[in-house]
């Protein structure tokens, strides 16, 4: 029981350590944080009624039965270099300073799946919260993105026309 008690204070005691090494090593992260620098990639989905994330199999499921407008949160070069099927360009950070013309034609009730690069890829999240504040309610994250859809095999297109 002795060595039991003391083994069990020593693993304590590692773990407390590690814990101050992790917050010193990262304090510069920690202090970033504190100062609201990452407010911008967080999601609450209650601020964000009209928002949701979605997996692979339900964007595919979406375009295959052609229920959804897609929207590409990538630059334009990005976009010519492959895309989904009939997916629009709307890069998030030109998206910002003015919408392009096509958003003046999309339902703002009918489904918009948005995608990014995939991974830790945030415009696509950015560009769904600033399409939420313009009155679009159904949008729809992929988080997966470009990278996941081209993975899985699924068709692609190159080139930069747009419908």
């Amino acid at each position: 029981m002795r060595e039991a008690r003391r083994t069990f204070r020593q693993a304590l005691a590692v773990a407390g350590l590690s814990v101050v090494v992790a917050a010193v090593v990262q304090l510069p992260l920690i202090k970033r944080f504190a100062r609201g620098e990452f407010r911008e990639t967080f999601f609450v989905q209650a601020d964000y009624p009209g928002v949701r994330m979605i997996t692979l199999a339900e964007a595919e499921d979406l375009w295959r039965a052609g229920e959804a407008a897609f929207l590409d949160a990538r630059t334009a070069d990005l976009y010519a270099q492959g895309h989904v099927p009939r997916a629009l360009s709307a890069p998030a950070e030109e998206a910002e300073k003015s919408l392009p013309p096509f958003f003046e034609r999309l339902p703002l009730t009918g489904p918009l799946v948005i995608y990014c690069e995939g991974g830790d890829c945030s415009s696509s999240l950015a560009l769904a919260k600033l399409l939420h504040g313009r009155g679009f309610t159904d949008l729809r994250v992929f988080n997966g993105g470009w990278e996941e859809w081209e993975k899985a095999g699924l068709p692609g297109e190159k080139g930069d026309a747009q419908e």
